[in-house]
C-alpha cells in the first residue's frame, strides 16, 4: 500500500520538500519529559510539523522534530529518557510513531501520550501507551488514496487500558480551517493549539528551584 501511494504521487507530480533537520533553537526546557515528532513521508506537506515543534519549544517543551526515514532513531532517543515520553507524527509519520510505540513496548516502555495526524496506513494502537488522541479528516470517496485523507485509529485488543480519542476535524468547527485537506492540516494553527495542550497537560511545569 505505501509503495503504490508514494508512485502515484509521484506520476501526479506532487513536489516533494528536501529532507532536512529543524534550525530551530532549543529554549529553556519549563516542563518534564520529552516530545519527539516525526514528519511525513520524504517531508512532504511537513512544514506544518516543523512549525509545531517550534511552538512546544517556545512554550518550554523539549521537542524534536525527525524526518520520516529516520524514526527509529528516535527509538534508541525515547528509549534512554526519563517520563513523560510524548510522540507526535504526520501522515506515514504518525503510522511510525506507533511503530515506535510498539517497539518501546517489548522494552517495557511507556508511552504517556501519542498524537497523531491524518494517519494513512496505521497499525493498532499498541497497550503500552496511556493516551492517544487522533486528528484526522476523512475526504469521502477520495479516501481510497492514502495520501489524500486520514483514517481513526483502533486499540489493540490488549489495550483496554489506553484512552484513544478520534477527533474527526471536519465535524469539529474550533479545529476546522480553510481548506482542511491532508496537505494543510499539518499547519493547522487550531491543531497546533490542541496539541501543546495536550503536551501541557501531560509534561508539567517544572517546580521552580529554590
Amino acid at each position: 500500500m505505501r509503495l503504490l501511494a508514494i508512485s502515484l504521487l509521484i506520476i501526479c507530480g506532487c513536489a516533494s520538500q528536501a529532507n532536512r533537520s529543524t534550525a530551530a533553537v532549543q529554549a529553556a526546557v519549563t516542563h518534564t519529559g520529552h516530545a519527539y515528532l516525526i514528519r511525513g513521508f520524504q517531508d512532504w506537506y511537513s512544514s506544518g510539523v516543523d512549525a509545531l515543534e517550534q511552538e512546544l519549544q517556545t512554550s518550554g517543551f523539549d521537542a524534536h522534530a525527525y524526518a520520516e526515514s529516520k524514526w527509529e532513531d528516535v527509538v534508541a532517543a525515547a528509549d534512554d529518557r526519563d517520563q513523560p515520553l510524548v510522540l507526535i507524527g504526520f501522515s506515514y509519520g504518525a503510522d511510525d510513531v506507533i511503530s515506535i510505540a510498539r517497539t518501546l513496548e517489548k522494552r517495557h516502555r511507556q508511552v504517556d501520550l501519542l498524537i497523531t495526524i491524518d494517519p494513512v496506513t496505521p497499525d493498532k494502537v499498541p497497550a503500552n501507551v496511556e493516551r492517544c488522541v487522533n486528528f484526522y479528516q476523512p475526504n469521502g470517496v477520495w479516501d481510497v488514496f492514502p495520501w489524500l485523507r486520514g483514517i481513526p485509529l483502533q486499540r489493540e485488543d490488549a489495550a483496554i487500558g489506553t484512552a484513544l480519542e478520534n477527533i474527526n476535524v471536519r465535524e469539529r468547527a474550533d479545529l476546522i480551517a480553510p481548506d482542511t485537506s491532508h496537505a494543510t492540516i499539518a499547519a493547522n494553527p487550531h491543531v497546533h493549539a490542541a496539541v501543546v495542550e495536550l503536551v501541557s497537560e501531560t509534561c508539567r511545569a517544572r517546580s521552580p528551584k529554590k
